[in-house]
């Protein structure tokens, strides 16, 4: 199982796994921070997200883990 990152960089597509979601994430607001355009992660489902789509779906599922129900903390360029 793993997440594909897809961005699109000049006039060529590139594209990288990556084994979780947390990996995935970082890897796509890596590329995003590079200027990168296009980036996307394709879950092992097949569903294809945006980041700003995978990264609510991520603190989604962090939610879930929290047996208090306390939100994370949003660090980096989206916690404006």
């Amino acid at each position: 199982m793993y997440f594909l990152v897809s961005a699109t960089d000049t006039a060529r597509s590139i594209a990288f796994e990556r084994s979780s979601m947390t990996d995935a994430l970082d890897k796509a607001l890596a590329l995003l921070g590079s200027g990168l355009a296009d980036v996307t992660v394709t879950h092992p489902s097949g569903l294809r997200h945006t980041t700003s789509e995978f990264l609510a779906a991520y603190l989604s599922a962090q939610d879930m883990r929290r047996p208090d129900g306390t939100k994370p903390a949003i660090v980096g360029p989206l916690a404006a």
